[in-house]
């Protein structure tokens, strides 16, 4: 009996060393826990068979020497199919360890399986889980050693960017330059945006604001025949707005980029100095108040929207609200007042304050007021197809207008495959921009229609747009290198700040925001749709 116990000893010793082996050798290191599994049904296999013989030898009893018959009991049960005697005898300890933890011996020697263990591998995880365990061992001398955690500001940005809306992720990164070199742009045209911002970053004062005055703001020019009356020179939250947006246009916030510290005393700036009413026009005058606070709400919105910061959606907000507050409850239109009738230079900037609202995550009292914004737009149209613009109701079409008009028409979900959008886009091609007549405003809003629209008259317009406006950019030494000097149109009542803005958010084009016709295209499967659809709401 001494021997077999030798045997069956001698047989599991070599076992063992066999498994030892397996795990401190390489065997195991591909496909470990399918081989661990197969190791283990070997083991249990085996066993079984020592079981076998075991139980042959020794049929009674482990170390027993009964002798004589065995005998049975038999227990009658009730016709339920319960042992009442068995059932009294456990009821108090089952009782007992109702809602009762494992102790931690128990714990260590029977682990729960997984809930997502499969059935079948539920018993044999306790020995996979031996062998997985020894092999971590032997192999923790060997493997390669896990990457050093990136940098935990890198990690923050890259989580910062991934959570940009899709409608501004050209501006993040290596996007930008990508979208460029892809959409029209090129070294000169980033070269000259990079010589705007510098201008613009050295142009702001102490507390924030840029100052229209201070740069040639207020001046009047009696604009088709009308005076203004210096509007302009009290606008420095309207011209702080355009500067912020241009530096927002390039990728820098108040959280990145190497201009962070403008954008950030700049937003500063607006947001401490909001009226009770949910404006941020500062003291800006009567005709230019709405203006200047579609300006400065649409900074912080894009603020906002591009680092999801908390602390600028309560401005963000309050700003949302007056826009709704100020447009016309019948006409759809804004103005200069609360009532009145509207006009489109006005809806232009309020349209794009519904739309960069959806991109921060705002939504209440938007498209109530983009349906009524349709309503305006259709007063003011004309043309076989609709595609031209007035100022206001009654006059005759502009190219201005017209340009502002699509790209409200685009944004409020109009496709670019309207009979109106092509009428729209002759008219602008009939005045391209020409050098010996800059005008920022038009230039601007004819940029951003024709870039949306798409199609090869965006090439075309794109050509003759870098031909005017890059030789008008303030060059070599000098406090102005970098501007662009006040347009003979409006420049005199924004000034050399309203200028350099516009112009530098015209070259961003490429990447400020992704191309209209692109998103319908890819929203709809490449297939041609219904003229008047809902407002874009990519997120």
């Amino acid at each position: 009996m001494h021997s077999q116990w030798l045997l069956w000893g001698g047989l599991a010793a070599c076992c063992a060393a066999g498994l030892a082996g397996l795990a401190r050798g390489r065997w195991l290191q591909s496909q470990t826990l399918k081989k661990s599994v197969l190791l283990s049904i070997g083991v249990h296999a085996i066993l079984a068979v020592v079981a076998a013989f075991v139980g042959v030898a020794r049929p009674a009893s482990w170390g027993s020497a009964d002798e004589g018959r065995m005998t049975m009991q038999v227990v009658p049960i009730d016709e339920a199919g319960d042992d009442p005697a068995v059932e009294q005898a456990d009821a108090a300890p089952l009782a007992d360890t109702i809602g009762e933890p494992l102790s931690a011996a128990e714990a260590q020697a029977e682990p729960a399986p997984p809930d997502d263990a499969p059935p079948d591998l539920v018993p044999l995880l306790p020995v996979v889980a031996t062998a997985t365990d020894a092999l971590a061992e032997a192999e923790a001398t060997d493997a390669p050693q896990p990457p050093a955690p990136r940098d935990a500001e890198q990690a923050a940005r890259e989580a910062a960017a991934a959570a940009v809306p899709l409608l501004y992720a050209d501006r993040v990164g290596g996007r930008r330059a990508a979208a460029a070199a892809a959409r029209g742009g090129s070294l000169d045209t980033e070269q000259a945006v990079q010589g705007a911002l510098g201008w613009l970053a050295a142009a702001q004062a102490a507390d924030g604001r840029w100052s229209a005055v201070q740069h040639g703001g207020g001046v009047e020019r009696t604009v088709q025949g009308h005076d203004r009356h210096g509007v302009g020179a009290k606008s420095d939250h309207g011209v702080t707005g355009l500067a912020l947006l241009a530096f927002l246009g390039a990728g820098h916030t108040h959280r990145e980029g190497p201009h962070a510290d403008v954008v950030a005393r700049g937003l500063r700036f607006l947001v401490e100095r909001q009226r009770a009413d949910g404006s941020l026009a500062g003291d800006a005058e009567f005709f230019a108040a709405l203006y200047c606070h579609g300006m400065a709400t649409l900074a912080v919105g894009e603020a906002c929207a591009l680092t999801g910061d908390a602390a600028l959606r309560p401005a963000l907000d309050r700003a949302v609200r007056h826009t709704l507050a100020m447009q016309h409850p019948a006409t759809g239109g804004w103005r200069y007042a609360a009532g009145d009738r509207g006009d489109t230079s006005q809806l232009g900037w309020q349209v794009m304050v519904l739309a960069t609202a959806r991109q921060a995550g705002l939504a209440a009292g938007l498209e109530p007021a983009e349906g009524r914004a349709r309503v305006f737009l259709q007063s003011v149209s004309s043309g076989r197809a609709g595609g031209l613009a007035a100022y206001r109701l009654g006059e005759r079409p502009s190219v201005a207008m017209t340009a502002e008009a699509l790209v409200c028409r685009l944004l409020l979900g109009l496709s670019v495959h309207d009979p109106a959008v092509k009428e729209a886009l002759d008219s602008l091609a009939g005045a391209p921009p020409d050098a010996a007549h800059p005008n920022a405003y038009t230039w601007y809003y004819a940029t951003l229609a024709s870039f949306h629209a798409g199609g090869a008259q965006w090439e075309a317009w794109n050509a003759r747009l870098l031909a005017a406006l890059l030789p008008l950019q303030r060059r070599g030494p000098g406090p102005l290198a970098g501007s662009w000097d006040p347009d003979p149109v409006w420049g005199g009542h924004g000034g050399r700040v309203y200028s350099t803005a516009l112009s530098a958010m015209t070259l961003e084009v490429y990447y400020r925001h992704a191309p209209i016709h692109e998103r319908q295209q890819a929203a709809h499967g490449g297939n041609q749709f219904a003229s008047q659809t809902p407002g874009i709401r990519l997120q």
